[in-house]
């Protein structure tokens, strides 16, 4: 089945679009700005190009979904311009239900995203799921959908890459999802596995066009930087990208005499790498799918792997000689997250775009763009955030009135809309920036653009007939036709959806975190981009993310409070629905 679809896939017509990456300033490592371009062709219009301004965010989805959002708020969030699929929500059918839908762009249209303003990528498993999976095969990976654990196999990945089309294809990864440590024996496999199968999928595709002189189409793909915690496991799987092929395996991806000629981005997935949370009791327990790093920058046991004796390695491979890797007990100090990423990117191109996921607070993103250079980060965070009901409510570069507080304390990032001291709290959700109604000609304070802080009010009449045309047309060019702000939602509105459990809340909640997140980025490209001079660019960014630090509580301690809040609202409801059935029942 998987071969049949593979060879339907390559007959489709359509070509893919072309991604590129251009780096406008910057070094190997250290704060650098530049842009992610996508053309898309087309056969009888200008080539259409989306151009997102580096560093930036991605946001995920749940079965094609992003969380709380219809597919009017997501085209309505000027922030949203990637977005990240997770193709194993979709296994539970064989084929998946995506494959069926027919025609050009097949993932833009069955989902509803705007191909004109949406970059769409594709990846088997979600990238923020560190949950204990069983162990990966030679041949197939293991994800996790609704009916448990699926075995996909390169084969089966390739053809639903081809068959949907997205924008970006992130290659499959052996991520061992299992307690650590790991021995040097299952590194060398992870490393193995993964380079094996990036090499499948960057296999050259049909060229499906009737006109001989067009170029064979081509993948835009990701790649995961294997490795874990190991900083020679992962500076040997990079070289192994970037040494050249022969044989049978240069034939295999012929025309590129490298892997990663044909990688566009590299990808570093942090949940594996944080401290692993505890163990789910169920696949659709919600709530213990929300969870908040008690340290953003804590790697998981991995000073227990350092320590870890070196296994017996007679079986391993012959292909990835065990020399590339140091024995484990050779580690004095555990690695640090900067040295991981360090020794993945220090053998590779600089003018490539890096995705690091899991990300947990805005300080670990201001971090890794001071001292690794990061493009693109994911905002599950901000998300999660969304959730317990936490307005996020910070600034950067921070102002100089935003000092410390009288008591010396630090600013929360944010507002727990579940604290009962917003209950009678009648202001707009964020103090860093202006409502949309309230701004003014005069002052220097952002707008905060969220459906939250500056809802919107239709332009013009709602029109449902002929007859509403007719009516209305007296009307569409007397120059009355503009944008007008409503008064924004306040605290204490919001306060009473979340404790009265209504689903707008977090609507608004993960608009308003979007946009705070999207202004933040906005900021860091500003300063990095406003100074010709690289070394004084990065002096002056360095400054200012050591003031974001002494302003902004870094232990994150708003989120985990709200946490404890959503947890006794949603226990005082399953216990309030909980009597209510039982008395049901009596009478």
């Amino acid at each position: 089945m998987a071969q049949a679809q593979l060879e339907g896939a390559q007959r489709v017509g359509s070509r893919f679009p072309k991604f590129t990456f251009i780096l406008d300033q910057g070094k190997q490592f250290g704060p650098r700005v530049g842009r992610l371009c996508l053309t898309r062709p087309s056969n009888c219009l200008p080539n259409h190009v989306i151009d997102i301004r580096t560093p930036n965010f991605l946001i995920g989805t749940s079965r094609g979904v992003v969380p709380h959002f219809s597919r009017d708020h997501v085209h309505s969030a000027n922030g949203i311009s990637w977005i990240n699929v997770s193709f194993e929500s979709f296994l539970e059918q064989t084929p998946p239900v995506p494959t069926y839908q027919a025609g050009s762009q097949p993932l833009h249209n069955f989902l509803g995203f705007d191909s004109s303003k949406h970059i769409v990528s594709l990846s088997l498993r979600d990238p923020l799921d560190a949950r204990e999976m069983p162990p990966n095969g030679n041949s197939h990976v293991s994800a996790l959908c609704m009916r448990g654990v699926r075995k996909v196999t390169p084969a089966d990945w390739r053809s639903y890459v081809l068959t949907m089309q997205p924008d970006i294809a992130f290659a499959l990864s052996d991520t061992p999802f299992t307690a650590a440590p790991h021995s040097q024996k299952r590194l060398t496999k992870s490393i193995e596995r993964s380079a094996a199968w990036l090499a499948d999928l960057l296999r050259p595709l049909e060229n499906t066009d009737d006109s001989p002189t067009e170029s064979t189409p081509t993948l835009n793909v990701f790649v995961h930087m294997a490795g874990g915690t190991s900083t020679s496991a992962r500076r040997a799987f990079s070289h192994s990208l970037t040494e050249t092929l022969h044989g049978l395996e240069a034939n295999a991806v012929k025309p590129l005499r490298c892997l990663d000629e044909g990688v566009a981005g590299y990808s570093f997935d942090l949940a594996a790498l944080h401290v692993r949370p505890a163990p789910l009791s169920t696949h659709h327990d919600r709530g213990g799918g929300i969870e908040i790093a008690e340290n953003s920058l804590s790697l998981q046991n991995s000073e227990s792997l350092a320590q870890t004796p070196t296994p017996n390695t007679a079986g391993t491979p012959t292909s990835l000689s065990s020399s590339m890797i140091e024995p484990l007990s050779f580690l004095s100090l555990a690695p640090t997250l900067d040295e991981l990423l360090r020794a993945s990117l220090d053998p590779l191109p600089v003018a490539k775009p890096r995705l690091v996921t899991d990300v947990r607070s805005p300080h670990e993103i201001l971090r890794l763009i001071r001292d690794i250079g990061v493009d693109v980060f994911d905002a599950g965070w901000a998300v999660k955030a969304a959730d317990i009901g936490v307005a996020l409510d910070f600034i950067f570069p921070v102002p100089s009135e935003h000092d410390n507080s009288p008591d010396h304390r630090k600013r929360d990032i944010g507002h727990n809309l579940y604290d009962a001291k917003y209950a009678h709290d009648f202001v707009s959700l964020t103090d860093a920036f202006l409502a949309g109604h309230n701004r003014t000609s005069s002052s220097k304070t952002p707008v905060c653009p969220c459906a939250a802080c500056s809802p919107v009010s239709s332009t013009s009449p709602i029109q449902h007939s002929k007859v509403d045309v007719q009516s209305h047309q007296a009307h569409s060019d007397d120059g009355t036709n503009r944008e007008q702000f409503l008064p924004p939602f306040t605290r204490a509105y919001l306060h009473h959806l979340l404790h009265t459990h209504e689903m707008s809340a977090h609507t608004l909640l993960v608009a308003h975190n979007v946009a705070v997140l999207d202004a933040l980025l906005t900021g860091v490209r500003t300063i990095i981009s406003g100074h010709a001079d690289q070394n004084e660019a990065a002096a002056i960014f360095a400054r200012e993310v050591t003031r974001f630090e002494e302003v902004y509580d870094g232990t994150m301690s708003v989120l985990h409070t709200a946490r404890d809040n959503w947890k006794d609202v949603k226990y005082a409801r399953e216990n309030k629905d909980a009597r209510s059935v039982h008395s049901t029942e009596v009478q």
